[in-house]
């Protein structure tokens, strides 16, 4: 119960800028994007944040709002990222799209084609064709 009001609070007290800039403590939980320099508050790669100029940032949607829902942020950061940088209501952003197994509908992770039941299946069932195909060649 302490843990779900904690996180309640971090939820609302979360602003965008702070998101962003992350905490170097691994135990607040909170690690912000890879390319902002703490030392100059600006971005690595560009000259400065645009993020911070209110822009879109291709790689603080790519790459940093997606820990948001990790942290079980995503409402909040992505409705304060929209806000700030203009998108809102537009449909622009992408969200995590739940990508679904062709064979029985199931939830898919990244990078695989199938679920892990129907891969495991398919795999048995290549495995066998291929052993038959052997048979049949040694046997002729």
């Amino acid at each position: 119960m302490l843990a779900a009001h904690v996180t309640r609070i971090r939820k609302q007290s979360v602003g965008l800028i702070a998101f962003l800039k992350g905490n170097t403590d691994p135990a607040a939980g909170m690690p912000g994007c890879a390319n902002f320099d703490h030392h100059h508050s600006g971005c690595q790669l560009a000259e400065t944040c645009l993020v911070q100029e209110g822009k879109r940032c291709g790689y603080f949607e790519r790459a940093v709002l997606p820990t948001a829902a990790d942290l079980s942020l995503k409402d909040t950061v992505y409705s304060q990222y929209e806000a700030h940088v203009g998108i809102a209501g537009n449909g622009l952003l992408q969200r995590e799209q739940i990508r679904r197994c062709p064979d029985c509908g199931d939830e898919v992770g990244p990078r695989q084609r199938y679920c892990l039941k129907c891969s495991k299946t398919r795999r048995r069932q290549s495995y066998r064709r291929a052993r038959g195909k052997r048979r049949l060649v040694r046997n002729s």
